[in-house]
């Protein structure tokens, strides 16, 4: 059975799921239709996960000794540069990083891009830090053979968004993908 579109004169259809009323919510003091969101006893958090960890920084240029992503220093990402709003990145050729056609799955490369590109906006003055990824998009060009390697630049940051572009290459230069991303920016503050 195929379902009917949605449209703002279609019948009402509590059948279909999709289309079923969100629960009032004029009322914040009533909330017990809100979902719980709460973890079940037993069930670790990632800050507990967390403990002991040491994390994986960076070794070179003006953000030396900063964190790395857990995620991305568990994939095997390296920083090879990062300074003036540009970055170079790496990774290396690892077996859980193929997909099906053994080459290195496109997961790991939108974090490869990701990551080249928030470190190039860190670094584009002393303190910026960034509040997250506002959008990224990835244009995968071709398969990647051997390892990857990711050069990201800034080509803006203004008061409170920052704009990039990047582009992955494999061991033989050839192009795998680019990307463009843009970075909600925190400031130091002045003293």
């Amino acid at each position: 059975m195929k379902n009917a579109p949605y449209t703002k004169d279609a019948p009402d259809r509590k059948d279909a799921p999709y289309m079923q009323d969100a629960p009032d919510t004029k009322d914040a003091s009533d909330t017990k239709d809100a979902p719980d969101t709460t973890a079940a006893p037993g069930t670790p958090s990632l800050a507990s996960l967390s403990e002991g960890y040491v994390p994986k920084t960076v070794a070179t240029g003006p953000l030396a000794g900063s964190p790395i992503a857990r995620f991305s220093a568990w994939l095997g990402i390296e920083v090879l540069e990062a300074d003036a709003g540009r970055s170079v990145l790496h990774l290396p050729l690892k077996p859980e990083l193929a997909n099906r056609r053994n080459t290195i799955h496109g997961g790991a490369i939108a974090t490869l891009v990701d990551s080249a590109m928030a470190l190039a906006t860190r670094s584009v003055e002393a303190g910026l830090e960034t509040r997250g990824t506002v959008d990224l998009n990835i244009h995968f060009v071709s398969p990647g053979h051997g390892s990857l390697t990711a050069t990201a630049q800034v080509t803006h940051a203004g008061g409170s968004i920052a704009f990039c572009q990047c582009e992955v290459r494999d061991t033989t230069q050839k192009l795998v993908a680019t990307a463009m991303s843009s970075f909600k920016l925190r400031r130091a503050k002045a003293l």
